[in-house]
């Protein structure tokens, strides 16, 4: 059977961390998986409920190939499920809440670990927080919980408390490429593609965003537009960030979107100006991985 675990690439030590968890079998009843979006947390998530399933485990990690690894990575594991909050919904709402703790609350269909994956931990309200509290802090017996979120200062302390922090850090240069290697409609010229890897911030799940929204091009016309007609210019680029924006994501939604345009702008154009005074036989500025990317921040 081929493997059937999509595994992320870096994250060395947070792997060899949790690979020590799994060796000793001291296995917690939450876990909270702090990073970026996009970097890999819920794939290593799902990797690590596998091997607490796997029937025959390899260095205490999962096989990928038993029967028990296939359905995890499948999502039909009657043991393993996941949970995110609903698309047209800001917060986790209690409901859902409810439906993770009364599912915690049932028996086991299979004998071993049951683990609930929750996605978007960082939307838990003061009212689904509260509704979450009792179970996560006596969960069932083999059971585990493992919380994803992108930012830990929008943790509700009551949840942070409780759990065991995961951090995970961006990808690196190498690993990014490497990730991204197969996504359709990434620029075909060398110079574009090192361009829109550099300000994705260490994040895989961030240039898919910005090849949908396909923003390299916006921020090319963009950048062709301020001359002519900067008001105008603008009020495209609005419009065409603002197409297909989920009513949810709201304002932030929108600046998030201008954030990676004026990211790739900024750093268009400092490779331009570099360029230029490489000419000139100025010595070029100083470069950051993320120099773009903080500059956009600015927003």
């Amino acid at each position: 059977m081929e493997d059937s675990l999509k595994r992320p690439l870096g994250h060395t030590q947070v792997r060899a961390w949790l690979g020590n968890v799994l060796k000793s079998r001291r296995i917690s009843g939450s876990y909270l998986f702090i990073g970026s979006a996009g970097i890999g947390k819920r794939a290593l998530a799902v990797e690590f409920a596998a091997a607490l399933r796997c029937a025959t485990p390899q260095n205490h990690w999962a096989c990928g190939r038993c029967n028990e690894c296939a359905r995890v990575a499948h999502g039909v594991h009657p043991n393993v499920r996941r949970y995110a909050k609903p698309e047209d919904s800001r917060d986790l709402p209690v409901e859902l809440v409810r439906t993770i703790c009364d599912d915690a609350s049932l028996s086991r269909l299979e004998p071993g670990y049951r683990v609930a994956i929750i996605d978007d931990a960082d939307r838990f309200n003061e009212s689904s927080a509260n509704a979450f509290l009792k179970t996560l802090e006596e969960p069932p017996a083999q059971f585990v919980f493992i919380l994803l979120a992108a930012n830990s200062a929008q943790l509700l302390p009551t949840i942070l408390s409780r759990c065991q922090m995961v951090r995970f850090s961006p990808l690196s240069a190498a690993d990014l490429a490497r990730a991204v290697s197969g996504f359709e409609d990434l620029p075909a010229r060398p110079e574009d593609r090192d361009l829109l890897l550099r300000v994705a911030q260490g994040s895989a799940g961030r240039v898919a965003e910005m090849l949908t929204l396909n923003v390299p091009a916006l921020a090319e016309n963009f950048s062709s537009g301020l001359a002519a007609d900067p008001f105008r210019a603008a009020e495209q680029l609005v419009a065409a960030l603002s197409k297909d924006l989920p009513a949810e994501l709201g304002t932030e939604g929108l600046r998030e979107r201008l954030r990676n345009v004026m990211a790739v702008l900024s750093a268009h154009l400092r490779d331009r100006l570099m360029a230029a005074l490489s000419l000139q036989g100025v010595a070029p500025l100083a470069r950051g991985q993320d120099r773009e990317a903080r500059s956009a921040d600015a927003l």
